[in-house]
């Protein structure tokens, strides 16, 4: 590669304090404030509470109040639970959320000290013939910076982690994973042992494919990087047996447990193998729209780092994060039956580590072409969740206040001081950044992300403070499950389901406290859920069944609750 400089200035150090604040802006808008939401959210959330309320055969086997949930591990559930369980002064989905916080969190620190561990190594700094470099300390802690705030910036990532699910549990183990091969290369044993964990909590958590993805690549870093070939019988020797050992402990543990253990082993085991199939057409084109913007920025970047580093390949730096990112490519083309879902998520991480490697490389103007972007894409958005949340509360102009009252149909807004403090100060802290960057021309290496990621925060941010009380009312069904528990007699014996969906049934269980039916046992009361044009008209008959009771979220005509209790 042609030979670059990185001189102390632009190694220069992220304030400590400026980062902190970034990511607790991050991190905390989209968990606090908010009810568990529809679908994968409040189902993971489900799992948890009934772990938290359950017995132990409700720890062994992941289910929603008694519905089986074949599809995921126990592990982030257990976290969840024991977190109920410990702190009973806390509402339980605060102390659930609370947990994810903290993987959130974790995964920060993972991967920063990661991208550490990785760029201070000699064959990542550059060549300085005349000493007037940064130091290796300074240039790792700039990269590490740069990594993060990558992550950060990556549109696809944000939502998706401040969702109480395995798949935003996967990205922390995924996290582990990267921190314990960065670290082996100078500890192997404790780094190994990181990353064996990490294999084997993928299993517990979102199954076969992704703990595959992360076993290739601890296979294959000797055979590509030199530096990992000199540790190799210790990596291996430590990585294998404890991937194998946490890998396999819930799986015996079901088979041992007895017959519903047996039969929720050969569930998952079905699951696991329904995932595996041959890339379709539909596949494809679905990752097409997709990864454009769900990477945006880092694989742009990521990309040049690759013809930039294209002579170093076998340098950790870059070996890990390339190798990862095939064996997660191998393991989404193998899981088509899923389009890559659960194996988008943990690939921003290797990206992330990639762009940061070719952030020293890039071009002035390149640097410029982003922040632009950012700064025109991000402005604009801010602008318009600003106008139409006025709109909103204002009722003018009607067109805007029209369109923006469709996000939760007859929900009515009003003026929060708090929120609009808030998102005044956000604003303001957004315009001083943009000043600062395009004023002052800082040279630091991470100064192409900051305003990709303070941008994508701001957004993040107003719409989790101006807009939750619509999101939570739109997404909730703290209201209709109160309306059912309500219409239900006190003494009542059990309640079956019919079509119920397991967002749905999570929800019941928490805002009602409703007892639902086992496998066999014969209730007097029954819940069915109608969506679609079922939802919009008048139920038929149900021999045996009175309706009794229906009901559905603020004019939500595609779904409806309707409560029957048994005929005589």
């Amino acid at each position: 590669m042609r030979p670059f400089l990185v001189t102390e200035p632009q190694a220069g150090k992220l304030p400590r304090w400026g980062l902190v604040l970034l990511c607790a802006l991050y991190v905390l808008p989209g968990f606090l404030g908010r009810d568990p939401w529809r679908h994968a959210d409040a189902a993971g959330f489900g799992v948890a509470l009934t772990m938290a309320r359950g017995a132990a055969e409700d720890w062994l086997i992941p289910n929603i109040a008694g519905e089986a949930a074949p599809g995921i591990g126990p592990l982030p559930f257990w976290v969840g639970a024991a977190a109920t369980r410990a702190l009973p002064f806390l509402d339980e989905h605060t102390a659930v959320i609370g947990t994810a916080m903290a993987g959130l969190v974790l995964l920060f620190f993972a991967f920063w000290y990661a991208s550490y561990a990785l760029a201070r190594r000699p064959g990542v700094l550059p060549s300085d013939p005349l000493g007037a470099s940064a130091s290796r300390i300074d240039f790792g802690r700039a990269i590490a910076d740069s990594s993060l705030l990558v992550l950060l910036a990556t549109i696809g990532v944000i939502a998706r982690v401040h969702e109480t699910t395995a798949d935003a549990a996967q990205l922390v183990i995924c996290g582990v994973f990267v921190f314990g091969a960065a670290r082996a290369l100078e500890r192997p044993g404790s780094g190994a042992l990181l990353a064996g964990a990490a294999i084997g909590a993928s299993v517990m958590t979102r199954g076969l494919l992704p703990a595959s993805a992360l076993l290739l690549t601890a296979l294959a870093l000797p055979l590509v990087s030199r530096p990992y070939r000199l540790v190799a019988p210790r990596w291996l020797g430590i990585v294998l047996p404890t991937a194998l050992l946490i890998g396999i402990l819930w799986p015996a543990t079901l088979w041992w447990s007895g017959e519903a253990g047996r039969a929720h082993l050969a569930a998952w085991l079905a699951w696991q193998r329904k995932l595996i199939d041959s890339p379709s057409t539909a596949d494809f084109a679905y990752l097409l729209r997709t990864l454009p913007w769900y990477f945006w920025p880092a694989w742009p970047v990521a990309l040049w780092a690759l013809l930039r580093w294209r002579r170093r390949l076998p340098e950790p730096a870059i070996a890990l994060p390339l190798t990862m990112i095939v064996s997660l490519t191998l393991a989404s083309a193998a899981g088509a039956n899923s389009p890559g879902n659960q194996l988008l998520l943990p690939a921003s991480l290797p990206l992330a580590m990639l762009a940061a490697i070719g952030l020293p490389t890039l071009r002035r103007s390149v640097v410029s072409l982003l922040d632009w972007f950012a700064v025109m894409t991000y402005s604009l958005i801010g602008f318009v969740v600003w106008a139409y949340w006025i709109a909103f509360v204002t009722g003018l102009p009607p067109r805007m206040a029209f369109r923006a009252s469709r996000i939760a149909p007859g929900f009515e807004p009003e003026w929060i001081a708090v929120d609009v403090a808030l998102g005044l100060l956000a604003s303001a802290a957004w315009l001083a950044l943009v000043r600062w960057r395009v004023s002052r021309h800082p040279p630091m290496i991470w100064r192409a992300m900051v305003l990709s990621s303070g941008g994508l925060v701001l957004a993040w941010f107003l719409l989790m403070t101006l807009w939750l009380p619509a999101f939570n009312a739109r997404n909730t069904y703290r209201e209709v499950a109160q309306a059912a528990a309500h219409a239900l007699p006190a003494s009542y014996d059990c309640v079956a389901t019919r079509s119920l969906g397991s967002a749905q049934r999570a929800t019941l269980s928490y805002f009602a406290r409703i007892r639902f039916g086992q496998t066999g046992e014969e209730c007097g009361w029954l819940i069915v859920q109608d969506t679609g044009p079922l939802a919009r008209t008048a139920p038929g008959p149900l021999p045996g069944w009175v309706l009794h009771w229906e009901g559905s979220r603020l004019r939500d005509r595609d779904e409806r609750l309707r409560l029957y209790r048994r005929a005589g």
